[in-house]
């Protein structure tokens, strides 16, 4: 059973940059994070949520960014 269409419009490797740019995101926001913690006994970012939210901000406008250049280049 199949939940999601394959969508022919999608251009992959505009997703592949999102999910690069959104993975090194959430990475770097953690590790930081994590340091801040262990030095002040407090997290910089309180909240996952902001985090997730943020993440997803970032997956979708850089997406959009890179379509942008890829059908400039056409």
């Amino acid at each position: 059973m199949m939940f999601f269409k394959k969508d022919e419009n999608m251009n992959k490797n505009s997703v592949n940059t999102a999910f690069q740019s959104t993975f090194i995101f959430w990475g770097v926001t953690l590790l930081i994070n994590a340091l801040f913690e262990m030095a002040n006994n407090k997290p910089l970012i309180s909240s996952s949520f902001v985090i997730l939210i943020v993440g997803l901000i970032i997956f979708y406008s850089t997406e959009q960014i890179a379509n942008y250049i890829h059908k400039r280049k056409e």
